[in-house]
């Protein structure tokens, strides 16, 4: 059976382990950014079904990053924050 891949670009430690540990234990293969600065060139090596995609990120915003991901991959992304606001 072949697992779908979904990648978690999270810089919060423990929001990044919560989601890991849910996904593969719904049989979810799963790959998490390290490097926040070669986010891209990490979504093109893996090639994922699917990101989790956080808003407030070290380098760039989650929403500069979709901006770079939609130039060459129409994966569906997810946004995910911890923000209490709009």
């Amino acid at each position: 059976m072949n697992q779908y891949k979904i990648m978690i670009i999270e810089d919060d430690p423990l929001i990044q382990n919560e989601l890991q540990i849910l996904l593969s234990s719904n049989n979810y293969q799963t790959v998490t950014i390290k490097e926040f600065s070669s986010i891209v060139d990490t979504i093109k090596e893996e090639n994922p079904h699917l990101i989790l995609l956080d808003i407030n990120l070290p380098v760039e915003n989650g929403f500069s990053v979709c901006s770079k991901i939609r130039t060459f991959s129409n994966v569906p992304l997810i946004f995910v924050t911890c923000r209490d606001t709009d």
